[in-house]
């Protein structure tokens, strides 16, 4: 049972690399303990034109550091944030109330142009884009808890220039019908499920 933990463990820590024959590289990252967060920390770290981001769940400290810097470098640092970054619902009234996560705050306090996109139940992309060529994909939430307890996947996809085209896209998509954060913001085509949970005119 010991010599199995062990092999299990090889097998689900990463990375794992994978080269073909052109310049294509690709290195996948599993969780617990794969090295995800460091990963994506370094290649923030080492960007040198922009970072965009689409995100979920994001708590992990050295990842908002990292995204102040690389702003603060002068990059272009954009971001999307899921709508509970803004809003928390009460499941037993249906209702929701204003509170701001910390990351949002952090983002919006060094200036980075971060927007919250409403139009979905969730908005669960987890997407790092850096420099026009490395996607940074897959089910890793940028979280303490996704990188110590779950079982999560990050793959890291570089030089394929129709692949990071059709994320752009996307990225801009829903770049285009999210709202910029400010804190008066009023969100506007908040998802429900009926009329009586829809969300109007919050300040």
């Amino acid at each position: 049972a010991l010599l199995l933990g062990l092999w299990l463990g090889s097998r689900l820590a990463g990375p794992t690399t994978f080269q073909s024959g052109s310049s294509t590289a690709m290195q996948v990252y599993f969780s617990p303990n794969g090295g995800a967060t460091h990963a994506l920390t370094d290649l923030i770290n080492h960007a040198t034109k922009s970072v965009w981001v689409e995100a979920y769940s994001f708590t992990s400290r050295p990842l908002i550091r990292a995204l102040v810097r690389a702003h603060q470098r002068g990059l272009d640092v954009e971001i999307i944030l899921d709508k509970s970054h803004l809003l928390k619902k009460n499941y037993r009234t249906r209702r929701y109330t204003r509170r701001p996560s910390p990351a949002l705050k952090a983002f919006y306090t060094a200036g980075i142009p971060t927007y919250i996109d409403a139009r979905y139940l969730i908005a669960h992309n987890k997407v790092m884009l850096i420099d026009g060529h490395i996607i940074c994909t897959g089910s890793f939430n940028y979280s303490y808890a996704a990188a110590k307890f779950n079982a999560e996947n990050m793959l890291v996809i570089r030089n394929v220039p129709g692949l990071f085209k059709q994320y752009q896209a996307n990225f801009e998509v829903h770049q285009q019908t999210s709202q910029r954060y400010h804190p008066g913001l009023v969100l506007r085509h908040v998802f429900h499920w009926s009329n009586r949970n829809r969300v109007t005119n919050l300040k």
